[in-house]
């Protein structure tokens, strides 16, 4: 698949969704410094686009993000990896892979985040990892994870 097949298949699958309210953005309840800290972070930006400088903003707490936070997240964070841009940053990448292939001590969380995507959206997922693991970059930089991740969504039953 190239990268415009990729996009494509990304913006069908994966509508936008409004940013869910501050309490549904959440993972951990009240009192979760990192959820606190994001959420708090990411009212100030409610409202205008999702770019470059959110995902950057997101990409490190992804794991404070509920399973709400992930639908909205997602139709804005996938085709940013697939940019010049994140090509040059790299993180935005490589930190969604390690959130798609969780250790087992997080697999549950990780389930529970990627509740509200459909089978659909899953395949997707899937196909975006296989996209990675076919790149000439990311393909070296780390194969494990990508074969990790893309296991892992595989086994997924939505």
């Amino acid at each position: 698949m190239n990268t415009n097949e990729l996009l494509a298949e990304i913006q069908s699958v994966f509508p936008h969704v409004e940013m869910p309210i501050n309490a549904e953005l959440r993972f951990h309840p009240e009192g979760c410094l990192h959820c606190d800290y994001l959420a708090q972070d990411l009212e100030e930006m409610r409202g205008k686009p999702v770019d470059g400088n959110v995902i950057r903003h997101l990409h490190q707490e992804m794991s404070c993000l509920s399973a709400k936070g992930w639908a909205w997240a997602l139709p804005h964070y996938l085709p940013f990896c697939l940019t010049p841009e994140a090509e040059y940053n790299q993180m935005e990448t490589e930190f969604l892979v390690y959130n798609l292939g969780p250790d087992e001590k997080f697999r549950t969380e990780t389930l529970q985040r990627l509740s509200l995507l459909s089978a659909t959206q899953l395949s997707c997922l899937v196909h975006f990892i296989e996209w990675l693991q076919a790149h000439p970059k990311w393909s070296e930089y780390c194969p494990a994870d990508l074969s990790k991740a893309r296991e892992f969504l595989r086994g997924i039953d939505a």
